[in-house]
């Protein structure tokens, strides 16, 4: 075998034995129970960075005040889905009278979920402008209509952000169904 060929060939070797460390790794961590997607039956909870969670009651939310950043939590082992920034989602009180249907059919007495990720390159969507009644992500400056499921009103954002389907249970939120759509932006 010539030097040439035979360079080749490890490096062959060594690609597919790297591109199959990532995957094993990139499998291993989407196993993760802090990393999976929200689940049916999850809380909403308000995660403080050490682990420590309250749920969020509907009660306390008030009428198109600014959402509040939330993370699913499974009640039955307590793990905090916070693992995967994906799993990030904004919570607030609207008004059902201004709904269309799809948001109507994916919230509870007004009370709303959305993927805090923004699909245009990823960044945090992380305000609420009440007199245009519309999400703001600093970034670069798309807004998106939290009354009509989540549509894009100014780019440059092209997708709208993904909903997670939510009920109430003794005034916890609980989720009900998965994301509407993969959370966050496509590259």
């Amino acid at each position: 075998m010539e030097r040439r060929n035979f360079l080749k060939s490890c490096a062959c070797v060594a690609a597919i034995g790297t591109t199959a460390g990532l995957a094993s790794k990139a499998d291993a961590a989407s196993k993760k129970p802090d990393s999976q997607r929200p689940k049916p039956g999850d809380l909403l909870v308000i995660e403080d960075g050490h682990g420590n969670a309250r749920p969020i009651s509907a009660s306390e939310l008030v009428l198109e005040a600014q959402q509040v950043m939330a993370f699913p939590q499974d009640p039955e082992s307590g793990v905090i889905r916070s693992g995967s920034r994906f799993n990030k989602v904004m919570v607030m009180r609207l008004d059902p009278a201004l709904m269309d249907e799809t948001t109507k059919n994916n919230s509870e007495d007004g009370v709303v979920a959305y993927s805090a990720i923004c699909t245009h390159q990823g960044c945090d969507v992380n305000s609420f402008v009440a007199d245009k009644k519309e999400f703001f992500c600093f970034c670069h400056y798309s807004r998106f209509n939290p009354y009509a499921a989540g549509d894009v009103t100014n780019g440059p954002a092209t997708r709208r952000l993904a909903m997670l389907p939510i009920k109430i249970v003794d005034d916890l939120i609980v989720v009900k169904e998965e994301f509407t759509r993969s959370p966050g932006y496509k590259k």
